[in-house]
């Protein structure tokens, strides 16, 4: 379902109510995409890094790293991108491929692994109606 065909009725009557929504929306995915298994979501949690490791930009999907990360900035680019704009959201964390659909074999170092995939990536696009439904019922308040 497309963006434009989830916020409705409402939000079509005004490009500031579809921007709030966009915008809304875009925040509480990155939310949903940081979200860790102790605080009720998918991601895997040890140090907090994968969660952290979170980035958005509005120009290509956000390269991994071998640094620890900063923060996500998913809330600043959400702020001022347009409902025109295509956003990238992705993790920085070079594990977080392996974390999401898990990984059965040896690494380049010889360990061997049997890791089940935790699948945070698809749990929150899973959530993509919800998350725009909130937004929404948040923009109209």
């Amino acid at each position: 379902m497309s963006f434009s065909a989830s916020v409705g009725a409402w939000a079509s009557k005004s490009q500031e109510r579809i921007t709030a929504v966009y915008r809304l929306s875009i925040t509480y995915l990155g939310e949903e995409m940081a979200r860790t298994k102790p605080q009720g979501g998918k991601v895997p949690f040890l140090t907090g890094n994968l969660a952290r490791s979170l980035l958005a930009s509005t120009s290509e999907m956000p390269k991994t790293s071998d640094t620890a990360p900063s923060g996500s900035n998913v809330g600043l680019v959400a702020a001022t991108i347009e409902p025109n704009q295509a956003v990238y959201i992705g993790y920085q964390a070079i594990y977080a491929r392996r974390q999401n659909y898990g990984f059965v074999g040896a690494d380049v170092l010889g360990r061997v692994y049997n890791q089940p995939g935790s699948y945070f990536v698809e749990g929150a696009i899973a959530k993509w109606p919800e998350i725009v439904d909130r937004a929404v019922k948040d923009a109209k308040g």
